[in-house]
């Protein structure tokens, strides 16, 4: 990578089976993945695979160790080829301090790395394992990649890394290091919410046979239910085998929801030579709401509150006025005032944004259809039973509560097979005995 240009673009939006019992995915994974390929920059013929892992500290057991708090896990990644062969191994021993008993549990804190290994085109297997030394367990993540091999004689475009983080390298390259910039990854390729306006990936665009050749990117944003929300085209002169590109679009204009980055490589007379599309997630923001949606931002609160409650946020009149009534509204539902974090408004936008991704309806996001209202008010089930074929009668679910008071039982039908799960009477879950 050395003498060679990482460009960085920031472009504004303006501008343009049946089962029983199944058991609801834990809240926060401990564990998650996600990988990208490039040109191997030792030998032409390889490909470089990318492995990016995260670690949350809240899925870890932590010892306290005189003032402070440690926990001790290591990471192993293993490709296996189609003959089921291994491939390549590799594993990462970590330690993980912290200073509270309040971090241990930490939602936001998390460690990211990540593996490299250097191998044919091809498809492959890879598992990652994760073992906590003080918990005694493992837990482990499995995805299927296809590495194709890189077009020698016409331009070409590396995999997509989606983007944490960037900042000037040390003088040592570390593990994230493209071109003197250390390039965290974003593994779980989520954006918005609080933490970031915009949308960040690299990507590497290789010369092929001609040098000094022009190439159009044609960048798109499609809304799985709004279609292309953001275009934009850049020329791209091919001086060196070689061009990175660190990509940056603002998603301040953009409504959260399900995306897919979609990339378009054009040659001479605009000819389309390849065509990248890979997902990811804006989040909802809760400020972005009160300001650029507040009928959606007060119709998500009546899921949770009374009509004590709304009157004054329905009754605000102007930005600031709204800002004031949904800031005391929450306020009042912290359940530990004092702290930075407001562990009830956290869960609440959490749940909203796990509806939207798992129980999206037709043409309507994942909050607005009768799953996503039963998750938002009461949370994950205690179990599910989930019968997609059935002689004689539609796909339906039953979502079964009875860890935290009252036994609920909810029904849910897909009568069209569409995928829209509807709530069966009684709506409010009660009156029932448990069928299990």
């Amino acid at each position: 990578m050395a003498g060679l240009c990482l460009t960085l673009v920031s472009t504004d939006t303006a501008a343009m089976s049946g089962s029983r019992q199944i058991r609801p995915a834990r809240q926060l994974s401990v564990l998650d993945a996600d990988w990208a390929y490039f040109k191997s920059d030792t030998d032409p013929s390889r490909v470089r695979l990318e492995i990016y892992y995260q670690v949350r500290h809240g899925g870890l057991e932590f010892r306290k160790e005189g003032d402070r708090f440690v926990a001790e896990y290591e990471v192993t990644a293993t490709v296996l080829d189609k003959k089921n062969k291994v491939v390549a191994q590799e594993s990462h021993p970590r330690t993980v301090t912290v200073p509270t008993l309040e971090r241990t549990t930490s939602r936001r804190d998390f460690r990211t790395s990540q593996f490299a290994f250097y191998l044919d085109p091809g498809r492959y297997w890879v598992e990652l394992v994760l073992s906590d030394r003080y918990r005694d367990d493992e837990t482990r993540r499995q995805f299927g990649v296809n590495l194709k091999p890189f077009k020698k004689d016409r331009p070409y475009l590396s995999g997509l890394e989606f983007v944490y983080s960037v900042q000037a390298g040390q003088e040592t390259p570390g593990v994230f290091d493209k071109a003197g910039y250390d390039v965290v990854p974003s593994v779980v390729r989520t954006y918005g919410g609080a933490d970031s306006a915009s949308l960040m990936y690299y990507h590497e665009i290789y010369q092929g046979k001609d040098s000094n050749e022009t190439v159009l990117l044609e960048t798109r944003l499609r809304h799985w239910t709004k279609g292309m929300v953001y275009r934009d085209t850049l020329y791209v002169q091919l001086d060196t085998p070689v061009k990175r590109q660190l990509r940056r679009i603002s998603l301040d204009q953009l409504p959260a929801g399900s995306y897919e980055l979609e990339i378009w490589l054009r040659g001479r007379r605009n000819k389309k030579l390849q065509v990248m599309r890979e997902p990811f997630l804006v989040l909802w923001s809760p400020d972005q709401l009160v300001q650029h949606d507040w009928e959606t931002a007060v119709a998500q609160l009546a899921y949770i509150a009374d009509a004590s409650e709304l009157k004054p946020i329905r009754e605000a009149k102007n930005d600031q006025e709204r800002q004031a009534a949904f800031n005391a509204f929450w306020d009042a539902r912290d359940p530990t005032r004092g702290t930075p974090e407001n562990e009830a408004k956290w869960e609440f936008y959490r749940r909203i944004n796990y509806v939207n991704t798992r129980f999206p309806g037709i043409r309507r996001e994942g909050w607005r259809t009768d799953r996503g209202r039963i998750y938002i008010q009461y949370g994950p089930p205690d179990e599910i039973d989930d019968i997609p074929y059935a002689p004689n009668a539609p796909p339906y679910q039953v979502w079964h509560y009875f860890t935290r008071g009252e036994y609920l039982r909810f029904v849910f039908v897909d009568e069209n097979q569409d995928g829209d799960y509807r709530l069966q009477f009684p709506y409010d879950g009660r009156g029932q005995r448990p069928d299990f």
